[in-house]
């Protein structure tokens, strides 16, 4: 048996669309922005990201970001407000595992638009993304524990509590828990909601 399963028949640039924000792919001309956010220290580190951070080293991720879209082990995307192309955060979904149907999703948002409901509609989209379009069957992601606010939000979206890792990151008070979070497909579907069509994941051979 192997591990692998082959990439997802999608789109070469999927475009994804909330109430909202619509979602089209990371390209060099968003890391000045994406570089400014970053090295927000308080945007930043609470989101759980290190600084300070380069517009090179950006560009750098970003090109690892496409090797891992093409290889279909992750899907990486600026978030736009509807009629606008302008980078206001970005929302991706890594370590995708089309065999056990697991993927990590991870967001960031720029100070002016924290709060908003975008990244919330952001999340929606390509949640939608990963459940419809991949087929799969849990999304999880960490949350630094201070950072209530995001916490939150990832309830209202229907993540549930699945864990804490105590003292595993080290953030601008010191060493701090990271909140683990997760929410399955059938927990993702509204009540009374007609299931929708859905990819059927690949079966390792």
């Amino acid at each position: 048996m192997t591990n692998e399963a082959t990439p997802p028949a999608i789109p070469e640039r999927p475009l994804l669309r909330g109430e909202r924000v619509w979602l089209r792919p990371l390209e060099e001309r968003d890391m000045p922005a994406y570089v400014a956010g970053m090295n927000d220290t308080e945007v930043g580190g609470m989101a759980g990201y290190k600084w300070p951070l380069s517009v090179a080293q950006a560009t750098s991720w970003l090109e690892r970001t496409l090797e891992e879209s093409k290889s279909g082990r992750g899907f990486f995307f600026a978030v736009c407000e509807l009629g606008d192309d302008q980078f206001i955060g970005t929302v991706w979904l890594k370590e995708v595992n089309l065999v056990d149907g697991n993927a990590e999703l991870a967001i960031f948002m720029d100070r002016d638009h924290i709060g908003s409901g975008y990244g919330s509609d952001a999340q929606r989209a390509i949640l939608g993304f990963a459940f419809l379009n991949l087929g799969l069957q849990r999304v999880w992601l960490t949350a630094y524990a201070a950072n209530e606010r995001a916490i939150r939000s990832y309830e209202r979206l229907g993540f549930r509590h699945e864990g804490r890792l105590r003292k595993s990151w080290r953030g601008p008070r010191g060493l701090e828990d990271t909140v683990l979070m997760g929410i399955l497909w059938d927990e993702w579907l509204q009540p009374g909601e007609a299931v929708p069509p859905r990819r059927k994941r690949s079966r390792a051979s």
